[in-house]
């Protein structure tokens, strides 16, 4: 099959890449995104692969990176412990990678995010939210575009079957790697692949693929159909079916960046607004919540910020360091330690967190922006004004109780330092 003209089309039909808009094609080195990445060389569209190192399989996590990188593209890696993402998160390793991904992929502000999910892929995760008890807009299975937040995704390789990807990559003499953990049967997912869909297809129908394919088509047109319908209707309105304002509910809720809206929260939040009495607030989780106010909605990203406290910051002279606690962002007191050359003599100041405030992580690749580090450590926007943020010749050097900066770092355990405390007056 001619895989790059599949791809083409596909761009072509829903729209996918608009002009002027930076492509960045998310690339793990498995078969799918090399696939993918390859494409789009082969159309002359530039791009940049993003690959992220979850450190799931030591060594093997390393090579995945090494391969992406000998790929010869314009890459950007970052590397991420998902293992302690899950801990402190209380995740799954699944969603804690999920969403790693996703804060990954923020870090390229205006881009477009290319996915490899295919049709295989699809049925996958049909019978997946099935399972779970999805409606017709879950079944209709993943967009070939969708808007999570400020993310925008696309999958120009929904259309194609997994063993006609691996095929073009044979004719082509494309190598990929193999990841070993998608044998392993303890995640659901590797279990439909493997075992469920097999014996399906077995004991119940050789075309069973094609057809929940077909019927995910269906439902996509007809939820698509329903949404632009409805496209007039902002919120809940008292009158309309319920089954119009779920969809409208659900469909404000992920515009405000809400990834996951349960059936149970949906019905709750229905049934708030069109009662249409009070101030009621419904905790969607940890950060996000929607205020109703006589039946009228208001979402907020976590609670009001409350007035930043006085902080003490003590320095003196030393060699070596002291580490940071790290037992969470913003407990105190908490000490660290600065190269005295990097500083220089220079002022170090501590103050409150600002939107924007950016800091290079010692231990991590790039740079993170503090308000992802304050919502992936679960900190409240009520919170936030309190965390301590230390700076030096305007760069943050120092987020006291998580980590300093990798450029600041003191170089071996006899050379000259800055010592810092910093604790709450």
């Amino acid at each position: 099959m001619n895989l790059v003209e599949a791809i083409r089309r596909t761009i072509d039909r829903h729209g996918l890449l608009p002009e002027g808009i930076p492509l960045v094609v998310a690339v793990s080195g498995g078969a799918d995104s090399v696939a993918l990445a390859h494409a789009f060389a082969s159309l002359d569209i530039d791009f940049t692969v993003a690959h992220l190192n979850h450190n799931l399989r030591g060594a093997e996590s390393d090579a995945d990176e090494a391969f992406v990188r000998s790929l010869g593209f314009p890459t950007t890696a970052k590397s991420v412990d998902v293992k302690a993402l899950a801990a402190v998160e209380g995740l799954s390793i699944e969603m804690a990678a999920r969403k790693a991904r996703h804060d990954f992929f923020g870090e390229f502000d205006g881009a477009v995010i290319a996915l490899a999910h295919h049709a295989d892929d699809q049925v996958e995760t049909f019978l997946l939210r099935l399972a779970r008890g999805a409606g017709s807009a879950g079944l209709g299975g993943m967009a070939y575009e969708q808007r999570i937040g400020t993310l925008r995704l696309i999958r120009p390789m929904l259309d194609l079957r997994r063993n006609d990807i691996l095929a073009w990559l044979r004719t082509n003499g494309f190598d990929w790697r193999v990841d070993a953990s998608n044998a392993d049967e303890s995640y659901l997912r590797n279990r439909v692949r493997h075992t469920i869909l097999p014996l399906l297809e077995r004991e119940l129908n050789p075309g069973l693929r094609e057809n929940i394919l077909r019927t995910m088509d269906i439902l996509r047109e007809e939820n698509a159909w329903m949404d632009e319908t409805l496209s007039e209707c902002p919120m809940p309105i008292a009158g309309l079916p319920v089954a119009a304002n779920r969809r409208i509910l659900r469909r404000w809720l992920f515009e405000h960046g809400v990834e996951e809206a349960g059936f149970d929260a949906i019905g709750k939040i229905i049934t708030l607004v069109t009662a249409g009495q009070g101030t009621t607030v419904f905790e969607l989780n940890d950060r996000q919540r929607v205020v109703i106010e006589y039946g009228r909605l208001r979402f907020e990203e976590a609670f009001a910020e409350s007035e930043a406290p006085s902080w003490a910051l003590v320095r003196e002279t030393g060699t070596g360091w002291r580490k940071d606690h790290g037992r969470g962002v913003g407990i105190l007191p908490a000490e660290a330690s600065f190269d005295a050359a990097k500083v220089d003599g220079s002022p170090i100041t501590v103050r409150g967190w600002r939107p924007g405030d950016r800091i290079e992580p010692l231990g991590m690749e790039g740079s993170r922006k503090l308000q992802d580090i304050l919502v992936d450590q679960k900190i409240p926007l009520a919170r936030r004004a309190q965390v301590p943020v230390v700076e030096c010749r305007g760069e943050v050097i120092w987020l006291p109780g998580y980590r300093t900066a990798r450029n600041w770092a003191v170089p071996s355990a006899a050379a000259p330092s800055i010592h810092v405390r910093v604790e709450q007056i």
